[in-house]
Formats: structure tokens, C-alpha cells, sequence
């Protein structure tokens, strides 16, 4: 039976946790899970720091320098790490591969280096993709853990080797590791050089008179597992508190959407009529048809499911993309 980590309090002091790439996406829901729940949070940050501390300790890190990570591991000594630090676009994978494996892979093997000499006995989440499966058949979903791993691209690539580096260092060194696979992420606070981010953007800016009623698009008719980012964030803290060290666990909603359908709820929330182009600049090759996750794994270890649905997902992500271009427009405005 795995070692629980629920507890905000050890030895009289609060549970520290590390998250590396606290900043980005997914680390900031996360970092705001930990800090409701009274652990001291300290997270790290590549180039720009947040606005606001948000309660966490910041530090800014580049994980590729060896000497950072050592400091990085050695200063914070944490009770739970959740490794997310990444470059994470697979475009900018594809124009920059060894960028992305220095980023990803190079970089976790500085940190978990640094965990073997300075912290051996922290127990770590590692946050890995499921674009590692890649070459999926759409009569062999839903995916399960043990499916192959035959990655399309540099980025799942650099997961794949993220995600056996992890396995190696759990059997020769005893870390106590836990791999995670999210599905796709949607919600508020995803980048536009995501695709529901990129919709949610384009849509408020047609919303906000910024651009013409032309939206172009890429392959919006792959199925794919959507799942909420608050959703991930919560089975990552599960994942820490009741996961077994050296399994690996998908974090699926277990349902399978289009991206055609996400940008159908954006425009009808906007009540106007917005073309959709097609670019065939915009498809990528290597891309397979349906890929749907399951989570029984993840269920059976924690009782996680996911509890936002792709509309409201859907919903928020545009919401959040309209404060932000209502501000750009407002700024515009005031430089003319």
C-alpha cells in the first residue's frame, strides 16, 4: 500500500512541495490547489516572473544548467516534487528538436540527478503525455497504460525518453517516481499556441471588432480526449498522495470530442457568424485519427474522475481569452 502524502503537516511544520514549471499552464492550477491546502509551495519559473506570489515561493530556474538544479533540489529539500517543466508545443518541437530534448529530457536528468544526492527520499510526479503513444488505431482505444509507445513527433519523442529515464532512475536508485500521462489540457489560462487557446483567441478578437469574422483552422476533425486542466491539476495532487512508486497513470476524461466541436461552442457563445477556413498549412502529418485515454488505473488508486465538462471547459477557455483581448483593445486604443 503506497505511503500517503495527504497530510499538510510533518513533524510540526507544513508539507513542502517543489513544482517545477509552476508558472505554466497546468503548474499554476496545481500550485493553487497546494497553497488552499496549507502546504508551503515553492515553484519556479524560466524567464518572466508572476505578477502576483499567489502564496508560492518563486524561483527562477533553468533546469538545463546542472548547477541550478543541484541548488534548486539541495535549497528546497521537498516532501513531493511535481516535475512540469517543459517545452511543450509539438510545432515548436518540430522546428527546434534539440532545443526541446535539452528542455525536456536533459533537464529532468539534472533533477532527478540532484534527487539522488540531495533528496532521496522525496517522492516526485513526473508529468509525461499522451502523445507518447502516437501511432494509435482507432479500434485500439481506449488507450491503456501498457499500450505501446510509438511517438509521431520530437516532442512525444522527448516524453518517451522523459518517461523511461524516470522508470531507470526508479529501479537503479530507488526514487520514488510516479509517472503521469495527461490527455490534451483545455481550460482558462491555455496559450494560443495550443488549439483551444488559438480559438478562444481568435473568436474575442472577432467579438472585439480586432480582426474579420474568418477563423482558419487546421485538421479540426481528429477525435481526442479534452480534459479540463482544474481536472489534472487535482489527479496530479491525488497522484502524490496515493500513487504507487514506479506506475504510470493516464489522466483521461475518458470522452472523445473535436476540436470542430470546441470551436462550435466558442462561436455560439459569440451569437455571430464566423467563417471557418480550412489551411492545409495548418494540418500536421503523423497525426492519428481517434486517440481516447483510459483512466481505470488512476480511478482504482485515487476514485479521480473528471468532473468539468468540454462545454463548460469550452466555455471558460474563451472567457478567459475575452479579458485578455478586451484588455489588448483597450491598450490599442489608448497608443493611437
Amino acid at each position: 500500500m503506497p505511503e500517503v502524502l495527504a497530510d499538510r503537516h510533518v513533524e510540526g511544520r507544513p508539507r513542502r512541495v517543489l513544482i517545477t514549471g509552476a508558472s505554466g499552464f497546468t503548474g499554476s492550477f496545481l500550485a493553487e490547489q497546494y497553497v488552499a491546502r496549507e502546504w508551503s509551495v515553492c515553484g519556479t519559473y524560466r524567464t518572466t516572473p508572476p505578477a502576483e506570489d499567489g502564496g508560492v515561493e518563486w524561483r527562477r530556474v533553468d533546469l538545463t544548467c546542472v548547477r541550478d538544479a543541484e541548488l534548486l533540489i539541495h535549497d528546497t529539500r521537498p516532501d513531493v516534487i511535481h516535475h512540469l517543466a517543459a517545452q511543450s508545443s509539438v510545432s515548436a518541437s518540430l522546428r527546434d528538436p534539440a532545443s526541446t530534448f535539452s528542455n525536456n529530457v536533459i533537464a529532468q536528468y539534472h533533477l532527478l540527478d540532484a534527487m539522488v544526492r540531495h533528496a532521496p527520499r522525496s517522492r516526485i510526479v513526473i508529468a509525461g503525455s499522451s502523445d507518447e503513444y502516437g501511432d494509435v488505431s482507432p479500434e485500439e482505444n481506449p488507450v491503456t497504460e501498457d499500450h505501446p509507445l510509438l511517438p509521431l513527433n520530437p516532442y512525444a519523442l522527448s516524453k518517451v525518453a522523459q518517461d523511461l529515464m524516470a522508470r531507470q532512475y526508479h529501479i537503479i536508485h530507488d526514487l520514488r517516481i510516479i509517472r503521469a500521462r495527461p490527455f490534451l489540457q483545455i481550460g482558462p489560462r491555455r496559450s494560443d499556441s495550443f488549439v483551444a487557446g488559438a480559438f478562444a483567441r481568435q473568436v474575442s478578437e472577432v467579438e472585439a471588432g480586432m480582426r474579420e469574422p474568418i477563423i482558419e483552422v487546421g485538421n479540426v476533425d481528429l477525435r481526442r480526449d479534452f480534459t479540463d486542466v482544474r481536472d489534472v491539476a487535482r489527479a496530479f495532487v491525488l497522484l502524490a498522495a496515493h500513487g504507487e512508486d514506479g506506475q504510470v497513470y493516464n489522466i483521461a476524461s475518458e470522452r472523445d470530442h473535436s476540436p470542430r466541436e470546441m470551436l462550435e461552442i466558442m462561436i455560439a457563445a459569440a451569437g455571430r457568424r464566423i467563417d471557418v477556413r480550412i489551411a492545409a498549412e495548418r494540418r500536421r502529418r503523423g497525426e492519428s485519427p481517434v486517440l481516447i485515454g483510459s483512466s481505470s488505473r488512476l480511478r482504482a488508486a485515487t476514485g479521480w474522475k473528471s468532473e468539468i465538462s468540454f462545454e463548460q471547459s469550452a466555455l471558460d477557455t474563451l472567457n478567459f481569452w475575452r479579458v485578455r483581448t478586451a484588455r489588448a483593445s483597450v491598450a490599442e486604443g489608448h497608443t493611437r
